[in-house]
């Protein structure tokens, strides 16, 4: 199958230097390659675009015609080629980012706000939600998710942070329902909690303060598994704070989402010689391609990577 864009390159590159060896050397190629472009090209019209002789080559009236036209479209293609490297290069339009609605709303204002104020040619197009996303369908350039949101398999993803989930309640509630002591009681407390929450149907506690738990898997049989039958359910962390605040239960939430409240006394730590194996909430960066990445994409990606150091 001829390739027209490479055949017509060749010929017009013929057409103009007047030689199949001169083209062929400014083509970089050899001149075989080029004498096989213009044939093919002359059999696909079903014409002869030069005359040969030895000593040198003339377009024929049609040839002449048809290489107007081939300058036209490649000069074309060249214009269409140069604005979309250029976009690529430029940092500016529209980044189109969806992100965990109950994480952004205490961690990803000031990033978002370092970032304009680096490109303020570049709007950013904030998508806030809990449920899964897939970003190709969704269009959007970078996500900021937690790893159970992810529905696409080919994405490139690399961990910001693993927030550490802690159980809190408000000292109201702890007034009139007690404070459990062991894991074991919190099946008599009203629990707060995701409806398909990423943890099951079990909160996993250990004995201890651990720096670091990559997964739940890894409780193994040291781990204290408590049924969690919830109360209340709903698909935000902010909602389940608030519902937290309001003296509706116990909720398990990341840390640095309540640790203003808990320094102001509005929540206490329940269970503070446990921890939580399971409820961690591990925040990703997501995008689709390492290759061809928008300048204005790649510069976000760096500077959240950046961010959460």
């Amino acid at each position: 199958m001829i390739n027209l864009f490479q055949a017509m390159q060749a010929f017009v590159k013929v057409a103009d230097v007047g030689s199949f060896a001169q083209a062929a050397a400014q083509l970089g190629v050899s001149t075989s390659v080029v004498t096989r472009h213009v044939s093919s090209l002359e059999q696909h019209l079903g014409i002869r675009v030069f005359q040969r002789t030895t000593r040198k080559v003339v377009l024929t009236e049609a040839g002449a015609q048809y290489a107007d036209g081939c300058r036209v479209v490649l000069a074309e293609l060249e214009e269409i080629e140069s604005r979309a490297s250029t976009a690529s290069r430029e940092v500016a339009g529209d980044l189109r980012i969806v992100a965990l609605g109950s994480f952004s709303l205490f961690r990803l204002t000031p990033l978002f706000a370092e970032y304009q104020a680096r490109f303020p040619q570049v709007n950013l197009r904030v998508t806030l939600t809990e449920k899964r996303v897939d970003l190709l369908e969704g269009g959007f350039d970078v996500g900021i998710v937690t790893e159970h949101m992810i529905r696409s398999e080919s994405l490139v993803v690399r961990r910001l942070i693993n927030s550490h989930a802690v159980p809190v309640a408000a000292a109201a509630y702890l007034h009139q329902a007690g404070t459990p002591q062991t894991p074991a009681e919190l099946t008599q407390h009203r629990l707060i909690a995701a409806p398909f929450d990423t943890a099951g149907t079990t909160w996993v506690f250990r004995r201890g303060h651990a720096k670091h738990v990559e997964h739940a898997d890894n409780a193994g049989d040291d781990g204290e598994n408590i049924a969690i039958d919830a109360s209340f359910t709903v698909n935000s962390m902010i909602m389940q704070k608030q519902a937290a605040l309001g003296a509706m239960g116990i909720a398990l939430l990341p840390l640095e989402m309540v640790e203003d409240e808990l320094r102001a006394g509005t929540l206490v730590r329940v269970l503070d010689g446990y921890t939580v194996l399971n409820g961690d909430v591990a925040v990703s960066l997501v995008y689709p391609s390492r290759e061809f990445v928008p300048r204005k994409v790649r510069e976000f990606i760096d500077l959240a990577v950046g961010y959460f150091e």
